[in-house]
């Protein structure tokens, strides 16, 4: 039995629904999800986070049918995200992710979600993928110049906006008519009208998107290293000793302002 995942946006929930009600498939009750319909060898779970999971011998010729029902949009979508913020050691890094008219049901596809809800495996397998089509650009800031910037600003979300308006600046021009968002970091937007500022960002595919591109590029610096993630009680230890033995070293590889 195949074991087949598409995202689905909110406003797409009850028309994919319809759809497979007309193939037959039949509503059960089922706790924790949006709906789950079954033709009784065929299996559809919606899923809150919008991922569908779909299962059974048709699962693909399934998935191609809800896929080739939805409609396109007719703009770019541009979503970006950070990650590192809340991690003692590594890098901060911003993704903006684009997401082409011509792609986007590519992306569906690969039901890119909020990164929190993958594993670090599927969140740089879901990276290569996008990265070996779609267009993004990152802003990676090393740790050592990350506690220069938290020296003069003394707040990361300042930081946060001057790097973000920095990132989008050639997107804004390169695609006029795009939807831009940004997920919300704080209580107010550095951004002209051109950007939407939204809280639970990872509900936009593109900046979903964007949230997994920029935990990969995170992994990928953290595991090159061997340096832990987050920021526990264990974690924090690990980064006193390093500052306590060597400051200046330490500023090369956690954020010193954790301390």
């Amino acid at each position: 039995m195949s074991n087949l995942t598409l995202r689905l946006e909110k406003e797409d929930w009850d028309r994919v629904r319809a759809l497979l009600e007309e193939l037959g498939f039949k509503g059960l009750p089922k706790d924790y999800v949006v709906w789950y319909l079954t033709d009784g060898s065929n299996h559809a779970t919606l899923y809150f986070s919008g991922t569908l999971l779909i299962q059974g011998k048709r699962a693909k010729e399934v998935k191609d049918l809800i896929l080739s029902s939805l409609d396109t949009p007719e703009n770019v979508s541009v979503g970006c995200d950070e990650s590192g913020k809340g991690d003692v050691f590594g890098p901060l890094v911003l993704c903006c992710a684009v997401i082409k008219p011509e792609y986007y049901k590519k992306v569906l596809s690969l039901n890119m979600r909020d990164c929190k809800r993958l594993s670090d495996e599927a969140v740089l397998k879901k990276a290569e993928v996008f990265s070996s089509f779609g267009e993004f650009k990152c802003r990676l800031v090393e740790p050592k110049e990350l506690n220069e910037l938290y020296e003069r600003k003394k707040n990361l979300n300042r930081i946060l906006d001057e790097l973000y308006v920095s990132l989008l600046e050639e997107f804004l021009k390169r695609y006029p008519e795009g939807k831009f968002s940004v997920d919300a970091y704080s209580s107010r937007s550095p951004f002209d009208s051109r950007v939407s500022f939204i809280h639970k960002g990872e509900e936009n595919l593109a900046v979903a998107t964007a949230s997994v591109l920029a935990r990969a590029e995170f992994l990928k610096w953290i595991e090159l290293r061997g340096l832990p993630k987050g920021s526990s009680p264990k974690v924090m230890d690990i980064a006193r000793k390093l500052y306590n033995q060597d400051k200046e070293k330490a500023k090369e590889s956690l954020k010193i302002f954790f301390l």
